[in-house]
């Protein structure tokens, strides 16, 4: 199990180290190492997930060889799994802007981090252009499992841009120091008297940090000092976490380090007899499967009988760490663990189900999230769970987002999450704190946190998706549709204008790289194909979806204005080109017109029919473009016409959209 997410943050300190052993260069140095030796080091910490030294190891290299590739490569990913985002972005770019073709899955992996950092818009571009170069499993079978994930992640980070939340209203409030602290909080629960939840904490010589179980009490809307629980349950120098109250039961969690970031965890309890709390023992091996993790116990009553939800990675799964939950007696015997439906081949875990309105919240890192792990909620109907919902900002954020709780009177919220607001020594986003909302509903009223779309909200969500793909440029050729001519419509559809654009690339590439050598002719060549790859193919793409999320807007009957404008390269006159611009927007009309079979027209023709939807095209003014650095020599067809600089100013762009009352 990952332990950043559940038992302990990583604590970075290769920047102290590198400084270190800048100091010493020119004697004994830890640089003075052989390439060798340090490679040894970095690919066994590697192996052992001990991202944290591999990290610093592949730094060290990198001092000794700044431009070989596989360090470059080997450090990214060392810092992705150890949580420094920007230092991971930074390598994968670098690698990018570099044209290492050798490593496909730095594309996903920018898209990946730039999710995690909110930066969804451009997630959207990496994931879109890696699907589209990998997409072909009989050559990149390999890379099937990614270009699947990576769609799944454009829904997610369009889901983020545009979903609405179940308590989007509400005010985040972030405890101080007397519940958090730089390192990690997490598992809260509050009873009827006090908030119980997990705490990291380090050894006096700070070697070692280990998970316990703190109390804080809550009143006038502030926490007491939190304290450590007594020794009954927690275990000195012992990962105990996951506090779990039942009747005379408390179920909590006991983790072992399996390497140097991952922890196989088993269930215990302990009973309150005769005034006493028995010792602490394991559940029995069918919750506590060998070998595997068993961790997030949560007990209640349901349908008249004792439940237990945990998360496992125990096989017969979904994949990865799957919600399970079993049926026990008084005596804690317990029936066979049944996998909960709404699992997935990703991981969820951190159940918690509320029996007043019968719904299970837990939480999961499945791509269609926000990013990182999401909480999600799922209710319970007819011995059964449905389809998950996302609970929406503001609980969920592109950080991770896990541990979703209720207090008993559901008047309060807790959850815990590494968002940038989270307290931290070294870097940023390394470790989890606390947070809590007023949820603004009381035990007397029942189902109120489940929102039910009206389709008005429908609209709404569907409406932002569209407008997330605006400005949309669509690109030309020279002098397209219809060359030579002063008409200023045009019965050509922009899709097959763009078709034949994209067969024209191997003419581009020739024609722009004539004449250059070496380097050059390399810069040359790569700068069309990322033009065509990044601009042409990449608008039309956009224009696709643009055209599907028209489609279901106008299945909910609303009523949206395109706004649109023309522009030219600078060869011919000023006259021709805004002829040439009209017969462009023309094309582009002619693709709504023609969509499906002309399913769109009777949207784009409805004047008064309230009944129906209604699309409003509108054209801003045209022409040539107002300061351009491009050659307009027309014997100069090399910088006129094929150079992707002239290109990029041969589009037109849909503007803006608006949704009309």
């Amino acid at each position: 199990m990952r332990t950043s997410f559940m038992t302990r943050c990583f604590y970075i300190h290769f920047i102290k180290r590198l400084l270190i052993a800048w100091f010493f260069i020119g004697s004994f140095t830890v640089l003075a190492q052989s390439k060798k030796q340090l490679y040894k080091a970095a690919v066994s910490s590697m192996e052992n997930k001990d991202y944290e030294n591999a990290t610093y190891y592949y730094h060290l290299l990198l001092m000794q060889d700044s431009l070989n590739t596989d360090y470059q490569y080997q450090l990214a990913t060392a810092a992705r799994f150890n949580y420094q985002t920007n230092l991971s972005l930074y390598w994968y770019k670098k690698l990018l802007d570099n044209g290492a073709d050798q490593y496909p899955d730095v594309l996903f992996y920018v898209g990946l981090l730039s999710k995690n950092k909110g930066d969804y818009k451009n997630a959207i571009r990496y994931f879109e252009k890696f699907s589209k170069k990998y997409k072909s499993e009989k050559k990149y079978p390999q890379y099937k499992p990614l270009v699947q994930e990576a769609k799944l992640h454009i829904i997610g980070c369009e889901n983020a841009l545009t979903q609405q939340g179940k308590f989007s209203d509400k005010k985040i409030f972030h405890p101080d120091t007397n519940i958090n602290s730089p390192l990690s909080e997490y598992a809260p629960l509050m009873t009827d008297t006090a908030l119980i939840y997990t705490k990291l904490i380090k050894t006096q010589d700070n070697n070692k940090t280990y998970a316990q179980l703190f109390s804080s009490t809550f009143h006038n809307d502030t926490f007491d000092k939190a304290k450590p629980l007594p020794a009954f349950i927690n275990e000195v120098m012992t990962n105990i976490s996951n506090y779990c109250p039942y009747k005379n039961i408390v179920f909590f969690t006991k983790c072992t380090p399996v390497n140097a970031t991952e922890y196989e965890c088993k269930i215990y309890y302990t009973k309150y007899i005769n005034y006493h709390w028995t010792s602490a023992a394991p559940l029995s091996y069918e919750i506590n499967h060998p070998h595997y993790t068993t961790t997030h116990p949560y007990a209640i009553k349901l349908n008249g009988k004792n439940y237990l939800f945990f998360s496992s990675n125990r096989p017969n799964g979904k994949g990865g760490m799957d919600i399970w939950y079993a049926a026990f007696d008084d005596a804690l015997n317990f029936e066979k663990p049944v996998n909960i439906s709404i699992n997935s081949e990703y991981d969820e875990i951190t159940p918690f189900f509320d029996n007043q309105n019968n719904e299970l919240y837990f939480a999961s890192n499945h791509p269609t999230g926000y990013g990182g792990f999401d909480i999600w909620v799922s209710s319970y109907s007819n011995i059964s769970f449905l389809k998950p919902e996302n609970l929406g900002r503001p609980i969920n954020s592109s950080y991770n987002d896990l541990y979703f709780t209720l207090s008993v009177n559901k008047q309060l919220a807790f959850f815990s999450s590494n968002r940038p607001e989270s307290y931290f020594e070294e870097f940023p986003n390394c470790c989890n704190d606390l947070y809590y909302l007023y949820t603004g509903i009381t035990t007397s009223q029942p189902d109120t946190i489940k929102k039910i779309l009206t389709q008005k909200d429908t609209i709404l969500q569907t409406f932002n998706k569209l407008k997330l793909l605006v400005p949309l440029t669509l690109y030309f050729h020279n002098d397209e549709p219809d060359p030579k001519t002063k008409k200023t419509s045009t019965d050509k559809n922009y899709q097959k204008t763009c078709e034949l654009y994209l067969n024209m690339k191997d003419e581009y590439i020739k024609e722009y790289s004539a004449g250059l050598k070496g380097e050059g002719k390399e810069k040359a060549i790569q700068l069309v194909e990322r033009f065509f790859e990044d601009s042409v193919e990449y608008g039309f793409n956009q224009l696709e979806k643009f055209a599907g999320y028209l489609e279901e807007l106008m299945k909910n009957k609303a009523t949206v204005k395109i706004i649109m404008k023309g522009y030219c390269s600078p060869l011919a006159s000023t006259e021709y080109n805004i002829n040439l611009a009209k017969r462009r927007i023309s094309s582009l009309r002619n693709y709504f017109y023609q969509y499906k079979n002309g399913w769109l027209m009777k949207y784009i023709k409805n004047e008064n029919d309230t009944a129906l939807g209604k699309i409003i095209l509108e054209d801003l003014d045209i022409g040539e473009l107002p300061t351009s650095k491009v050659s307009d020599n027309l014997k100069d067809k090399r910088n006129s016409v094929y150079s992707p600089y002239a290109a990029a100013e041969r589009k037109i762009q849909i503007l803006a959209v608006e949704l009309k009352e």
